[in-house]
């Protein structure tokens, strides 16, 4: 066995999930949890702080994130694969021809179906706010 200490501050290079597939992974679930309170508030009368209040809880939660990580491209786990250990992945991986509609607008525009005031710069402010660290103070 063969013990190696890394340099600090290397995670995002040496961990290929620390790179773009962890932000698209947030991207989608935001996307998704915009979603579920379009729906959910749709054709009723509830406010959001409601829908948070009554209609989310873990379960919910757990589903959100599942949808999410099934919905993670092959070509973003490819992409970041292939920096890291470009013999593990294929030269050429379809999956499918039709452009996709960047993740950004389409919460953008679930989030004005809401009723709120949102633009991409939010979604991504958003998605590197959750990349902190937690801390107690």
């Amino acid at each position: 066995m063969k013990v190696l200490y890394l340099p600090p501050n290397t995670t995002s290079i040496l961990q290929p999930m620390d790179q773009q597939v962890i932000s698209n992974f947030k991207k989608l679930y935001t996307k998704h949890l915009f979603r579920r309170c379009f729906e959910v508030t749709e054709n009723t009368n509830l406010t959001l702080r409601e829908y948070w209040k009554d209609h989310f809880n873990i379960v919910v939660c757990l589903r959100m994130i599942d949808q999410a990580w099934m919905s993670v491209t092959t070509r973003t786990l490819t992409s970041a694969w292939k920096k890291l250990w470009p013999e593990s992945v294929a030269e050429r991986t379809f999956e499918g021809f039709e452009p996709e509609v960047p993740v950004e607008e389409e919460i953008v525009s679930l989030g004005k179906s809401v009723g709120l005031v949102t633009d991409e710069r939010d979604v991504n402010e958003l998605v590197e706010e959750h990349s902190q660290e937690l801390t107690t103070v």
